[in-house]
């Protein structure tokens, strides 16, 4: 699973949540989101010159179809593009089935339940995942969830990849979660089993965030034992709204390789947001890290979201 293991609270924030409701009639409804992005990065690789980039250029609709009180059926489907690969991609693709607002079940091309795990609030220079291998994602994903009136939630996904470039028709993926919420506090654990090529991987995240007026903290600790290296990772995060239009977020964590092939590895991000509306904000990013063959990374951004 290439991806920061903070990057979801902004995402969550202000992504594809905000959607416009185009139409609304008969028991139908038709929601459309989109997000484009732009930003002036230096990564963290010294070989890495700083550049303009597109960060982000997604649209995607959902249909619903109420069939009864208690039951809904519908859709979903965004694609995306970026200037990496100069091209449109299909993303996610999925139908669902709502039973009493409180169960739901998707199948398709999506993530699984294992890629939510995440508790900051970077953009670019969060804490280096080490779930390299892990995929969390497919395009024969089967997920349910389960939201029981926002203090208990759990969910459960899982993923083959049968005639899939790249692996074998026995490769898959089993991963869940469980949370709670108590008061100003939240509790969340993550478990992941895969196989690939047949070699198993497992790994898992504990979770912990604290809200206390505009300052929000979170820990987390997660593990993994894998194909490649074994590690254990430790991280804090805290954000702050000055309850104006300034967003301050700041993070840290450490990597240790269990097997001492690699050296114990600290990084550290610090941003700003300027939140213009709840659709549109600019951002800056300081990310340093202490790995071999880096320097320090920034970043300067726009996005903007409906």
């Amino acid at each position: 699973m290439k991806k920061t293991l903070v990057a979801l609270a902004v995402v969550a924030a202000v992504g594809s949540a905000q959607a416009a409701e185009m139409y609304s009639m008969d028991g139908v409804t038709i929601d459309v989101n989109g997000e484009v992005g732009v930003k002036y990065i230096k990564v963290q690789d010294e070989a890495d010159k700083s550049q303009l980039d597109l960060d982000e250029a997604k649209f995607g609709f959902e249909i619903e179809y109420e069939m009864t009180e208690d039951l809904a059926m519908g859709a979903y489907m965004d694609i995306e593009a970026n200037n990496a690969d100069d091209n449109v991609t299909r993303g996610d693709v999925y139908g669902s089935v709502t039973i009493a607002q409180q169960h739901v079940v998707t199948f398709g091309s999506q993530t699984t339940i294992f890629d939510e795990a995440g508790i900051g609030n970077d953009y670019e220079f969060g804490f280096t995942s080490y779930f390299e291998d892990l995929e969390s994602k497919g395009d024969q994903v089967l997920k349910y969830k389960y939201n029981g009136n926002e203090v208990f939630s759990a969910g459960v996904a899982y993923a083959e990849y049968r005639n899939t470039t790249g692996y074998t028709d026995s490769d898959y993926e089993l991963d869940g979660k469980i949370s709670a919420n108590v008061e100003d506090a939240s509790f969340t654990l993550y478990l992941a089993h895969g196989e690939k090529s047949d070699v198993e991987n497992d790994a898992y995240v504990l979770e912990a965030r604290y809200r206390l007026g505009d300052l929000r903290v979170a820990g987390s600790y997660g593990s993994t034992d894998g194909e490649t290296d074994d590690a254990d990772m430790y991280g804090v995060t805290a954000t702050f709204d000055d309850g104006g239009r300034f967003n301050y977020g700041v993070g840290w964590a450490i990597t240790d390789y269990d097997d001492g092939s690699k050296d114990t590895v600290n990084d550290t991000y610090a941003n700003v947001t300027y939140i213009f509306t709840d659709e549109v904000k600019v951002y800056a990013e300081v990310g340093f890290t202490d790995e071999d063959d880096t320097d320090t990374g920034y970043v300067v951004g726009m996005s903007a979201t409906f």
